[in-house]
Formats: C-alpha cells, structure tokens, sequence
C-alpha cells in the first residue's frame, strides 16, 4: 500500500512539474489590437561601448524576431549608435570578433538616415552567433569611414548575449519555453 501512495505521489508531483509552462526570459510578444498580428523581440537591450558612456560614444542592439508557421527564427538586429551624429546609409557594417577567432561581417541593410539606426541580418550566419562568443565588435560607417571599437567592455554578462537569444529560440520552436 505504501508503494502504491508514492507512486501515485511521485506521479503526481512529475505531471505538475512537466505541466507547468516555463516562460522565456529573454523574448517577449506584442500583439496589435488593431490587427491582431504578433510582434516577437528580445527583452531589454545590449549595452556596448569602449571609452563612452552612451552620450559620448557607444552602440545599443536590440532584436526583432520572426514568426514564420508557428516558428521564431532570427530577425533584424537593430543597432543604434550613439555619439558622432554622423549620417549612416546602407552598406554600413559590423564586424564581429569571436572567441574562437572566428569573424563576420553583417551589412547594414538601412536607407540613409541621420539618427544612427543600422538594421543587420544573422541570415545564413546564426550557427556563427549560437554556438560563440563575442569578443570584439567593430561599427565602420561607410559614409564618413568613422569607425567604432568595442573590446574592453565586453565581458562574462554580455559576451553571451546573442548565443542565449538563439538557443532560447530553438527552445520556444521545441516547445521547452513559452512567449511571456
């Protein structure tokens, strides 16, 4: 008798924990009251910036993410530079360094504009970004060639950042994780 009332305890507690849905902590969704279309981008923002402390030079990236059938995938990086008001214009670029040594460039696919938004693409890189660490970046403006480092500012809480993303992604499209 004994045997059967923990089994039936130990059951129990297993179904509550597998029941329960556990909530992404870094992806959140929006939907819009109006068109009922969701909206899915990761929480909060990445602080870079080497010798600046983002009135006087830095870098803000943000994502915004896909939904395609039911899927999240990687979409816009959207990265904001703070400091030279300078112009921008497609074609701009980030250069990213990873612990590995391994590197990429990304393209900024955004129009001219002159608030410093950049707009970049993972597309075909995302293995690149999940599975490594960052160790520098690298911002070159391609109409002034002013460019913008940033190493020493990258450590243990931020060089992370993107591959956490990207396996949270893999989590929610599992089912593991839910969208808060």
């Amino acid at each position: 008798m004994k045997k059967i009332i923990t089994t039936i305890l130990l059951s129990t507690l297993l179904m509550v924990g597998y029941s329960q849905n556990t909530k992404s902590k870094l992806i959140s969704a929006i939907v819009d009251e109006f068109t009922d279309e969701v909206s899915y981008f990761s929480n909060g923002a990445i602080f870079y910036a080497d010798y600046g402390d983002m009135k006087t030079e830095g870098m803000v990236m943000e994502f915004f993410l896909e939904s395609s059938y039911g899927k999240l995938s990687s979409g816009t990086i959207y990265l904001k530079i703070s400091g030279p008001k300078d112009c921008i214009g497609e074609g701009s670029t980030l250069i990213v360094i990873f612990e590995n040594g391994k590197k990429t460039t990304l393209i900024n696919w955004k129009d001219f504009n002159c608030e410093g938004i950049n707009y970049f693409s993972l597309s075909g890189k995302e293995y690149l970004f999940k599975y490594n660490k960052i160790k520098a970046i690298k911002y070159v403006n391609k109409r002034t060639y002013k460019s913008m480092v940033v190493k020493n500012n990258i450590n243990a809480s931020n060089n992370s950042s993107i591959m956490n993303l990207l396996l949270e992604i893999d989590k929610i499209n599992k089912g593991v994780l839910t969208v808060k």
